[in-house]
């Protein structure tokens, strides 16, 4: 069976000491509930803080804590008191929960705080490579743990990492107010998977990868030189089974049986014809409540016929108590509450009812139960499992569930009022149809969302997780098949001594040398001169470099090369060793002059973008622009210029970062044949990068060795991950 390691903040398994000893109990009542057929699936280890500090305990105490933990396969990860406020409240609580929850005006950055979250990360780091193999699999839990996924990377290359954040990630706006964001970036992008609960999560970082560090994207994928990482969205789902079956049973229960507020919440309904409208959340300023509160008050203000026909239930569970912005958001909401039942309250009502205070499990399926409307506002939430589990609960398919907008859990249930929270009169709105809504349409929206609810689970979505997991593991597995290995590099080797007339393509930029935002920066270093230099020293060889460059630039750069072969322009020049530029075929270029006045109109409309003049082709670069304007610019150029395509006998190059526009035709492929000709060469080798070398690939016989340099799709049977690589691979055929 393999083995699952499930790594988080937290155990779910807690120290609490009872009667003076320190005991190992569940953190909630019915844990993970919906998971245990997906745990029986695996060989499960957790790994988290286990709710004690080390120097809060005796080295004897930790010995029999351990010894407990272990018994319920969880390995404890110990942090001390200053250490753990420090990540905890200090950069988790007010540095990435406020940031990513788009309050920016309440995030701190302080350095001390990072530094604390560095060295957590790092210890957990060390306590997992104690356990684990290379065939694990790892499952990292939120934003904690940012940094875990690059620490165990470094250790295990080749292990198996997920990664699922629970709460929002941020727009790039946002995200890059962060003075630490490449570094958590870099961290989660080496798990394999990284998951989120919506898509719009998925988005805004694929965003922050591009704009950040510069990476490809395309589609879901991201291209990390040999590794492909996933990011897709899993929307967490509840055990919703459980939820069901107990809300029946608690439906049987007796009086006797029955909770003091279930009692007094159907008395209200029942003596009072009181409609009752429940609010749970634990108090955060996301989770929206004083704004939740002055829409009730609207409410009453606009209809003041609901006064003293309907109750809002107001439940607030403690939380982080510590930290100044929650005093003050617990005092502004004491303040609310009292200010709307000293306005609108009477002798036999009063509009809300505040309770402060933790709720068991089975707590909040009775008040769900029995609540008409469940009044879920947050102003941003990462996904906001009440809102489902209020829908599970309703099984006399009635009730209505008022649902924010921003909350994630709003992409799944569209059949419920979906309301901006910071729309006060929305809300009010929401509220006076929630109230009016005929029992038939309660039934019929509350019947779609259980069913979906009950498809997509909790035991669908770890499922789906892992499967993807699995999945990103299998594509890798397949592109390192194509890798040029060291066998592969043997045989090239062995065939390069063996042949007597060689013929060698070599693209050149992003193959022979890097990339630059200005290209004529891009000129060959004593390395790369070195190594052209041996491969045409040898008579049986016949060096081609094969560019899209102008022909003057490659004279230029090579003009102590005499028996290099080139062609430029992407096939438009050709030149023989110790020969003359010659053209390939007889090609207008009057075209030109009606496509560039096209080209500068976007030039100027994009910052940092230019256009390269070649000598029968155009090229708008947009390397140096901002990533998203630039593809969309990209974009933009190729549909303005199709009518111009045909008319003119033109075609668009589409490269890295670059637009070409030239004569139809004319490519790589068309050229390279040209250049071997009717010779017998018994050794053929292409190397490129780009799209365009994809014509040269296709063009070459089926004994030619292809070489791609990077990841991207490809018609190249191998593939070499940079431009290191490739001079690598070179210099071997003259040692």
């Amino acid at each position: 069976m393999k083995r699952l390691f499930i790594i988080s903040n937290r155990l779910p398994l807690q120290v609490t000491d009872v009667n003076g000893k320190k005991e190992i109990l569940p953190v909630t009542d019915g844990f993970d509930s919906g998971l245990k057929k997906f745990y029986q699936s695996y060989d499960i280890k957790w790994i988290g803080r286990g709710g004690v500090n080390i120097d809060e305990i005796s080295e004897a105490e930790k010995i029999n804590i351990d010894n407990k933990f272990r018994k319920d396969n969880c390995i404890p990860v110990y942090l001390d008191k200053q250490l753990r406020t420090e990540f905890l409240e200090g950069f988790c609580d007010n540095t990435i929960w406020p940031l990513f929850n788009y309050f920016t005006q309440i995030a701190r950055y302080n350095p001390t705080n990072w530094e604390a979250y560095k060295k957590v990360n790092q210890i957990y780091a060390a306590v997992i490579v104690k356990y684990v193999n290379e065939d694990d699999v790892i499952w990292i839990h939120d934003h904690h743990l940012m940094l875990l996924p690059q620490l165990i990377r470094e250790k295990f290359p080749n292990i198996s990492i997920g990664y699922f954040q629970h709460i929002p990630f941020p727009s790039f706006e946002i995200f890059r107010l962060l003075p630490w964001r490449m570094e958590l970036l870099e961290g989660m992008l080496s798990a394999d998977l990284v998951g989120f609960h919506t898509y719009d999560y998925q988005r805004h970082f694929m965003s922050c990868v591009r704009r950040l560090l510069g990476h490809e994207t395309v589609f879901n994928r991201i291209r990390l030189n040999e590794r492909i990482a996933i990011v897709d969205a899993f929307p967490k789902g509840i055990d919703f089974d459980f939820f069901n079956n107990t809300a029946k049973e608690l439906a049987k229960n007796t009086d006797d049986q029955k909770s003091e507020i279930r009692k007094e919440i159907e008395y209200l309904k029942k003596a009072k014809s009181r409609k009752i409208i429940l609010s749970i959340d634990r108090l955060d300023y996301t989770k929206g409540i004083p704004d939740r509160l002055r829409a009730f008050e609207l409410f009453l203000e606009i209809h003041p016929d609901y006064i003293g026909k309907v109750s809002l239930f107001l439940f607030v569970i403690p939380s982080r108590e510590t930290i100044t912005d929650y005093k003050t958001l617990k005092k502004q909401t004491d303040e609310l509450v009292g200010h709307i039942n000293g306005k609108y309250g009477t002798i036999g009502w009063m509009p809300v009812s505040y309770f402060y205070k933790s709720l068991s499990r089975l707590g909040m399926i009775e008040l769900y139960s029995c609540a008409d409307i469940a009044l879920i506002t947050p102003t941003r939430d990462g996904m906001n499992l009440n809102a489902k589990e209020y829908i599970a609960c309703r099984t006399d398919e009635t009730g209505v569930l008022i649902l924010s907008e921003m909350a994630g859990a709003a992409k799944e249930l569209g059949e419920s009022l979906i309301v901006n929270p910071n729309n006060r009169a929305e809300v009010a709105e929401a509220i006076y149809q929630a109230l009016n809504m005929p029992e038939s349409e309660q039934a019929e929206r509350i019947s779609v969302l259980q069913k979906r609810l009950n498809i997509y689970n909790e035991e669908r979505w770890a499922s789906d997780f892992i499967n993807s997991l699995e999945s990103v593991k299998a594509l890798q597995a397949t592109n390192f098949t194509r890798k040029v290995n060291s066998a592969i590099i043997n045989e090239l080797v062995d065939t390069y001594n063996n042949a007597e007339k060689r013929i060698i393509f070599l693209d050149y930029d992003g193959t022979l040398t890097g990339f630059y935002k200005d290209p004529q920066m891009a000129m060959p270093d004593q390395e790369l001169y070195s190594i052209i230099g041996k491969l045409i020293s040898d008579e049986n060889n016949t060096v081609v470099i094969i560019s899209g460059r102008d022909k003057e630039t490659l004279s230029k750069w090579f003009d102590k090369s005499p028996r290099l072969a080139f062609i430029a322009e992407h096939g438009v020049w050709s030149k023989n060793p110790d020969g003359n530029w010659k053209m390939t075929d007889q090609i207008d270029k009057q075209w030109m002059g009606i496509i560039e006045p096209v080209l500068q109109n976007f030039v100027d409309r994009t910052p940092r973008s230019f256009i390269e003049y070649k000598n029968y082709s155009l090229v708008f670069h947009y390397r140096g622009t901002d990533p998203d304007m630039g593809q969309q610019r990209a974009w933009e150029l190729k549909d303005n210029l199709k009518d111009y395509l045909s008319n003119l006998n033109l075609e668009i190059m589409d490269g890295d970062k670059v637009i070409e526009i030239k004569n139809a035709g004319i490519n790589k492929g068309r050229a390279a044949l040209a250049k071997i000709g009717n010779v017998k060469f018994d050794f053929i080798l292409a190397i490129g990068d780009d799209w365009t070398d994809e014509f040269t690939f296709n063009a070459m016989p089926e004994q030619a060795y292809t070489i791609k340099v990077g990841t991207k799709a490809t018609a190249a049977k191998y593939y070499l991950s940079d431009v290191t690589d490739v001079r690598s691979l070179l210099s071997k055929f003259e040692e």
